[in-house]
């Protein structure tokens, strides 16, 4: 049964998977594999650089890091390109984890982090000029909420960008439904949206020039090589297939592959601009 998560669940939940980030590294994510790429973590160092490629970032940005997690994006940009990046997040802990790695990598002066929500926040109209969003977005439960709060914080001429999962269509039945249920709960997330929604939303909140790039190929050895982490808990993943069972460590690394697989979710960047 499909479960509805609360911010308390979402902090709970990254509270107690703190360690994940000692295994995976500051940026947290699927990452984006190239021909010539070895590791996890210059897979994820990759998807940075084509974020911010596709953005256009420089040193003359103000970039707010929407769920910045530990700080992986915000310190990421200010290093490599000495702009200034704000970094928000619901879970208090990641704030004091965020400033701690920022001044280890000698960029506390460029980088500032907050406790807030990133569909309300307190920053003033017209402060950004890129908001960026990597595999955090999904935790907003109304995106259109969310990107209207976006076009606010933009300046003329802002950039929006973020890569996360995609519905692969608007409606799940059955055995897809309980497949994308499991995915989803298993990473604390009440739902995702479609490419298309997407768009209609950022049109809606005024937004010209809207782009999206599917790449789920690109994340692929990542989804995979979850699917191997989960490996070790398969009696769970066998008996839950017959008795239902909340969520459960590796739970989501087993079943996101299988949702992929199956072709019920993708994974993509997306942009926009603020008029």
């Amino acid at each position: 049964m499909k479960l509805s998560w609360s911010k308390k669940d979402i902090v709970d939940y990254y509270h107690a998977n703190e360690f994940a980030y000692k295994l995976w590294g500051r940026n947290m994510h699927y990452g984006y594999w190239e021909k010539d790429t070895k590791t996890q973590q210059q897979a994820s160092l990759r998807f940075n650089e084509k974020m911010a490629q596709r953005a256009a970032i420089g040193r003359d940005d103000y970039v707010l890091d929407a769920g910045c997690g530990v700080g992986g994006a915000s310190i990421y940009l200010a290093k490599t390109f000495g702009c200034r990046a704000v970094g928000v997040t619901i879970t208090p802990r990641q704030v004091g984890l965020a400033r701690a790695n920022a001044a280890r990598e000698n960029v506390a002066h460029l980088t500032e982090f907050h406790e807030m929500d990133y569909t309300h926040t307190t920053f003033p109209d017209a402060t950004f000029t890129v908001v960026w969003g990597l595999e955090s977005i999904c935790y907003a439960d109304d995106k259109a909420a969310f990107l209207r709060e976006v076009y606010r914080l933009l300046k003329p001429g802002g950039r929006f960008i973020m890569a996360d999962g995609f519905a692969s269509r608007t409606e799940y039945q059955g055995a897809d439904r309980k497949l994308m249920d499991k995915w989803l709960d298993g990473w604390i997330v009440n739902n995702v949206e479609t490419p298309g929604n997407w768009k209609k939303f950022a049109a809606a909140a005024g937004f010209t020039n809207v782009w999206y790039e599917n790449v789920t190929a690109k994340v692929k050895p990542t989804s995979r090589l979850m699917y191997f982490v989960s490996w070790p808990f398969m009696p769970l993943h066998q008996l839950n297939k017959f008795i239902p069972l909340g969520p459960y460590p590796t739970d989501a690394l087993y079943h996101q592959y299988h949702a992929m697989n199956r072709g019920l979710w993708e994974y993509g960047m997306f942009y926009a601009e603020k008029r």
